[in-house]
């Protein structure tokens, strides 16, 4: 098993989402959930971290399953009312059927089995249910980003790989929906919207691709 990219990171990492480019992508990439999310009462999100985005789900059962000790801590403290389950993604502890919905956020890269985790999520889902899928885009501009610092050693992009939605599509077939959101480069200046609407004029790749699969 390889090293926790993770484990030094847990305490800052929703911070950046308080400056106002992390304010506006990740504003961005909620609007693009929400517009995906399917009905359901079961949610369970493989590789939640601290729990940002399990805190904000409308589901009434919420099970975030994490890896990482650390951020599994901060996650029980910061989203109490979920239940929270460590482990690995290629090897989910739950019985066939057991959930409406399945979240992959920005997990994939950081997966030693890419196939075998989305094999596990889809062994898990009920009949009819979801399996929702987000990916940092391979081809975005902020991929070229994340790559070069993981050239660096900069944790955890040191320890990641990343997929287009050609690759997932590959792996799951064709999506019954689809959106992708962030088009502004990494080193956009305000206006932030403006930049956003640039950089998609501009042909970029949405930095998160979301698919959901049925």
């Amino acid at each position: 098993m390889r090293e926790d990219p993770f484990a030094t990171l847990a305490e800052g990492y929703e911070s950046w989402y308080e400056t106002p480019l992390g304010a506006f992508v990740v504003a961005e990439e909620e609007k693009a959930l929400e517009t995906l999310l399917p009905p359901g009462e079961d949610l369970l999100e493989v590789g939640a971290g601290t729990g940002y985005w399990l805190k904000r789900l409308p589901y009434a059962r919420k099970v975030g399953l994490e890896p990482s000790s650390a951020m599994l801590q901060l996650g029980r403290r910061k989203v109490p009312e979920a239940t929270w389950v460590e482990g690995q993604g290629e090897a989910l502890p739950f019985p066939e059927k057991s959930f409406d919905v399945v979240l992959l956020f920005t997990v994939l890269e950081f997966v030693e089995d890419v196939g075998k985790t989305l094999s596990e999520a889809r062994r898990v889902l009920k009949p009819g249910g979801s399996l929702l899928v987000g990916i940092l885009e391979a081809l975005s501009p902020w991929a070229a980003l994340y790559r070069r610092l993981g050239e660096k050693g900069v944790l955890p992009w040191a320890q990641a790989r990343f997929l287009t939605r050609e690759d997932l599509q590959d792996l799951l077939g064709p999506p019954e929906a689809e959106r992708e959101a962030v088009f502004l480069a990494p080193e956009a200046e305000p206006p932030f919207p403006d930049a956003d609407q640039a950089g998609l004029r501009a042909g970029n790749r949405g930095a998160l691709y979301l698919g959901r699969w049925r």
